[in-house]
């Protein structure tokens, strides 16, 4: 008798953003002078506050379980954020600390949705959405824009059937860094409390943002808030992917209590010193966030100069995260094969847009230092434009275009 595996395991793809970090990684563990564009990993160093509560932390020897939801210091560390950023009063029970924002979501899913409920998300999505609903049992449900790359609110409603169970907003949004406007998130909040479905605003990124712009905050338009849930983290905001710490934040403290359940029977527990880090990083100095938002908006400046230069190629300015959503589909409408070609000719890894929902696109991030970002570019434009000079040089080789 030949082992089988479940379907489940037969369903699920690998995540695209990891197969390209494991391509990446490999090639520049081989020596090659790789660029990589791909990531969603901030290069900006961890805040000090947060490197001197991990040295504490483990000075002390105490290295042990923390509470399954989370730390009570951290859990306050997160109302406070959430009281001064979204302005509304949740309670410690409104609270679940969890191993990343991506944990949180799908203790959420694992909460929320039965076998044949629908989770509505408009594209282009964060890779993992279809999967982690598909892992809960649910039936991903994409509203594609029928112009650009922002889809309308009456667009998310014309999809809600009496399956939906929830929907799903990132914003601003991985991958095309576009916020949605104040009167989306003002009409999507009010139709889902109205309706009675579950909305999770996935603010992961809604701190970084550029030239001035603001997040519209959701809690400004719920009334009882209960079907509203934000996730948040630490991982983008302050450079800290390497905590694997984020939260849920809900008035319905049964859905709360549900998905704590989902993490003790899994997890169990977060990183003590994890969460001891990731408190002082919200409780400290904040500047460091300004910073890093001003670095981002000068690196994402420079990679637009860029992009500019290539002929045919289109892109919505950014306002927020550090990703481009750009549209190469004149050179290749196939995205995977475009990013795979541009990673073997090039040696510049970015993510095919196809990963998102939304093919003809690349995400070419612009987290990296502002030099690897435009020779990225340069190169890109390289293999893919025939006005371009015919040679470059790739690390110490000159290279030239067949």
């Amino acid at each position: 008798m030949t082992l089988q595996l479940s379907k489940l395991a037969g369903m699920i793809g690998d995540s695209p953003t990891l197969k390209i970090n494991a391509q990446a990684r490999a090639l520049k563990a081989a020596g090659q002078p790789l660029i990589h564009l791909g990531g969603g990993e901030p290069t900006y160093p961890a805040p000090q506050a947060a490197v001197e509560a991990i040295e504490k932390k483990a000075a002390s020897r105490k290295i042990k379980y923390s509470p399954s939801s989370g730390t009570p210091e951290l859990k306050q560390a997160v109302l406070a954020y959430t009281l001064k950023h979204y302005g509304r009063q949740y309670e410690t029970a409104d609270v679940i600390v969890c191993a990343g924002a991506k944990q949180a979501l799908f203790n959420f899913l694992l909460a929320a949705v039965d076998p044949g409920d629908e989770v509505i998300f408009p594209a282009p999505y964060w890779v993992s959405y279809p999967d982690m609903v598909r892992l809960a049992g649910g039936t991903p449900v994409i509203v594609r824009p029928q112009q650009g790359i922002m889809v309308s609110a009456q667009e998310i409603k014309a999809a809600v059937s009496p399956k939906t169970k929830a929907i799903i907003i990132n914003s601003p949004c991985n991958p095309s860094g576009q916020i949605f406007p104040e009167d989306f998130v003002r009409e999507i909040v009010e139709f889902a409390e109205r309706e009675n479905i579950f909305l999770v605003m996935d603010d992961i990124y809604h701190q970084l943002v550029f030239d001035g712009a603001r997040t519209p905050n959701p809690c400004a338009y719920a009334k009882k808030g209960e079907n509203l849930v934000i996730i948040n983290g630490v991982s983008k905001l302050y450079g800290l992917t390497g905590l694997r710490i984020g939260w849920a934040v809900c008035a319905n403290q049964d859905l709360i209590k549900a998905m704590g359940k989902m993490q003790a029977q899994s997890t169990s527990c977060n990183s003590d010193l994890s969460e001891a880090a990731a408190a002082a990083a919200l409780t400290g100095p904040q500047d460091c966030v300004r910073d890093m938002c001003a670095v981002l908006q000068e690196n994402r400046n420079a990679l637009l100069a860029e992009l500019a230069a290539i002929p045919h190629v289109t892109v919505e300015k950014p306002q927020g995260t550090f990703y481009s959503f750009a549209d190469f589909s004149y050179y290749n409408a196939d995205s995977q094969t475009l990013a795979q070609y541009l990673l073997e000719k090039a040696l510049v890894a970015v993510v095919p847009g196809k990963a998102f929902g939304l093919d003809g696109h690349l995400r070419i991030s612009f987290c990296a230092d502002r030099a690897s970002v435009v020779e990225g570019v340069r190169r890109i434009r390289w293999a893919l434009d025939k006005t371009a000079p015919n040679e470059i040089k790739i690390g110490d080789k000159l290279v030239t275009r067949n």
